[in-house]
């Protein structure tokens, strides 16, 4: 049999992204029946034994868009925004050209020597981000939502996973294009005949940091603070801490996955997961709520909420006011 055709593994999109875009469509998909629920569930009454139904009461659905999970996916489109224009419109020249003993000898143990295994780790690093980002907060959400019927926390559940996700994506890509480091696989690209597919020259200095570490890390962390915050999947300390360890365990696989598949250095993917873990464990309840400003009226009731965002367009950088109101 003949060797199998090279797969491209999306152009200057990169496949963690569509992935998340995928997955975030889904999880509105699915949500989407709890909103006009809010409705049904006050016409029902409290005796329907609807799933879909909304213990939770609401005035209007305008109150419900203004609540703080309808400004974290306002802002977390943002992120996303950012993130793609800094993934569609750069390309970076090779800047960090200094290769560290820690990260060679890393390399030279773990690389895969097959272009076929390369490629199929890199296949499932994929897969390992979708379930860090997709499938295990998506059954923390459902398994929450299954046991209160409180459509206000389960939507404040997608904006806290939206948003910090969408940021992971914007974090990895500006240090992406800041450090130009090239990938591991640039030296055999440079010295084989014939180099596989990956050896893009759009792709090959977006190492530092993995994308894919740091996103599924992100994902990981809002999980685990789902089980300890929140008790999704109860109160016991099996409940609490074992999707903790369910996450983290295939957030780190998808960074052992990209060290295998020669995508990225040792470093690229320990700094990617640091980083994706304390945003997905403080966005939405720390740092950045320094950025934020409320705008209330006399009853304290708030009528607009904005934060400064970073942009990125047209070559440049800046910051700039987004209001929600």
């Amino acid at each position: 049999m003949g060797a199998r055709e090279p797969i491209d593994f999306g152009l200057r999109t990169r496949l963690f992204t569509d992935l998340f875009t995928g997955v975030f469509a889904v999880l509105l998909i699915s949500g989407s029946p709890l909103v006009p629920g809010t409705a049904q569930a006050e016409a029902r009454g409290p005796s329907s034994r609807s799933f879909f139904r909304c213990d939770t009461k609401h005035a209007s659905f305008r109150d419900f868009a203004r609540s703080d999970a309808s400004i974290d996916v306002y802002h977390g489109l943002t992120w996303l925004a950012g993130g793609a224009g800094l993934s569609l419109g750069t390309n970076p020249s090779r800047r960090w050209t200094h290769e560290n003993g820690f990260d060679a000898g890393i390399q030279s143990g773990l690389r895969l020597d097959s272009i076929d295994a390369r490629r199929d780790a890199n296949l499932a690093s994929d897969f390992a981000v979708a379930i860090s980002i997709g499938l295990i907060p998506t059954v923390a959400i459902g398994a929450e939502f299954s046991r209160t019927h409180d459509c206000v926390e389960t939507w404040d559940m997608v904006g806290d996973l939206f948003e910090s996700v969408s940021l992971a994506v914007f974090v990895s890509e500006v240090i992406k294009v800041a450090s130009g480091r090239e990938r591991p696989l640039g030296d055999h690209c440079r010295e084989s005949s014939s180099p596989d597919g990956n050896c893009r020259d759009d792709d090959r200095n977006l190492s530092f940091v993995s994308g894919h570490a740091t996103i599924a890390a992100a994902g990981a962390a809002i999980s685990c603070r789902f089980a300890r915050e929140r008790q999704a999947f109860g109160s016991s300390p099996t409940a609490r801490i074992a999707p903790c360890a369910v996450g983290l365990a295939t957030a780190f696989t998808a960074g052992a996955l990209r060290i295998l598949s020669d995508r990225h250095w040792s470093t690229d993917v320990l700094v990617g997961f640091g980083l994706g873990v304390v945003i997905g464990h403080f966005d939405s309840a720390g740092p950045l709520e320094w950025l934020r400003l409320d705008k209330r009226d006399a009853s304290g009731k708030v009528e607009a909420s904005g934060l400064i965002l970073p942009f990125a367009r047209e070559g440049r950088f800046g910051a700039q006011w987004t209001m929600v109101y």
